[in-house]
């Protein structure tokens, strides 16, 4: 397999070349692909339920959506996210990210998440990864356009971005090195090799939960003021809700101090609500930082390959 069958970016085939994630990812797709691995990777997707998503009962959408654009699903994992994890999956984006979208993100990326391989019939130029790609929209709400998924699941913050996919086939390879333990991922793959759907049973679990709960709408004001009522409650909750008011007033406190006072503080605090007070306060990034690797640009696809090894 040859780097231009993976990735057009020069940062990305520099920085996954003895990426411990993307050689694990890359051992197994081809153990179980074969010779076929480079067609069957650009044929294929992957999206990423993330647990605000699932929080937010946004499967279901996902799903009609994915099946309008030409998307079929052929395996289904449910992953665990945890702060190595997510740092792990986005460690060439956070370069750019304040240490308080750290402390935030801690409280979005917990938990289940639900991961989906999907088949793409509508096959065009592009890999599948880079057409759902450019499909998603972006997280930042003033470049969202009408028909992309982000803006279909009426997403009202950057920081609850509800879904991830995998921008070209290097990052399929990779974050199935990283989101998948070995057996997931020869699951995962044999679904793949074989054309034949797998996990399908899970996203009946999945469905049967969010029928069974109320689904977060991450209001800020509202969750403010159940954060402030369970700081009252609490014997040590006085500092953390000091903090807290001086933030919502506009001084500059750092939203990490908030965050652990909070934590220190033993009150029983919904861990969405106080996630959705934090969303619309933080400053995601640091001012001129940039991230080591962006997002790929879909005309790199249209240009003729130039051949490298792996």
């Amino acid at each position: 397999m040859d780097w231009a069958a993976l990735t057009r970016m020069p940062a990305k085939r520099i920085a996954y070349r003895r990426e411990t994630y993307f050689r694990e990812g890359a051992r197994d797709t081809a153990r179980f692909l074969g010779d076929r691995a480079a067609e069957i990777l650009r044929q294929h997707a992957l999206l990423l339920v993330k647990p605000d998503g699932i929080a937010a009962s946004k499967v279901r959408p996902v799903l009609g959506w994915l099946a309008e654009q030409g998307f079929a699903v052929q395996a289904v994992q449910r992953p665990e996210l945890d702060g190595l994890r997510w740092r792990e999956m986005w460690r060439y984006q956070l370069t750019s990210a304040t240490v308080d979208r750290l402390a935030l993100n801690d409280l979005i990326y917990r938990g289940s998440a639900l991961l989906l391989l999907l088949r793409d019939e509508q096959p065009g130029p592009m890999p599948a990864t880079m057409r759902l790609a450019a499909l998603k929209g972006s997280a930042d709400l003033s470049k969202q356009k009408p028909g992309t998924l982000r803006a279909l699941l009426h997403q009202h913050n950057r920081n609850f971005s509800y879904i991830h996919v995998a921008d070209e086939p290097a990052d399929l390879i990779r974050e199935l090195g990283l989101l998948l333990n070995p057996p997931q991922r020869r699951e995962a793959l044999n679904a793949l090799a074989v054309d034949t759907p797998t996990g399908l049973p899970l996203l009946e679990e999945v469905f049967a939960a969010e029928a069974a709960a109320t689904p977060r709408t991450f209001d800020a004001n509202t969750a403010a003021d159940a954060v402030a009522d369970a700081l009252k409650r609490a014997e040590h909750g006085s500092r953390a809700l000091q903090l807290l008011e001086r933030l919502r007033f506009g001084e500059s406190v750092p939203w990490i101090e908030v965050a652990e006072a909070v934590a220190e503080s033993g009150a029983e605090v919904d861990r969405w609500d106080l996630a959705a007070v934090g969303a619309g306060l933080i400053e995601c990034d640091e001012p001129g930082e940039a991230k080591l690797i962006s997002n790929p640009d879909p005309a790199h696809w249209a240009k003729p390959r130039a051949r490298r090894p792996l």
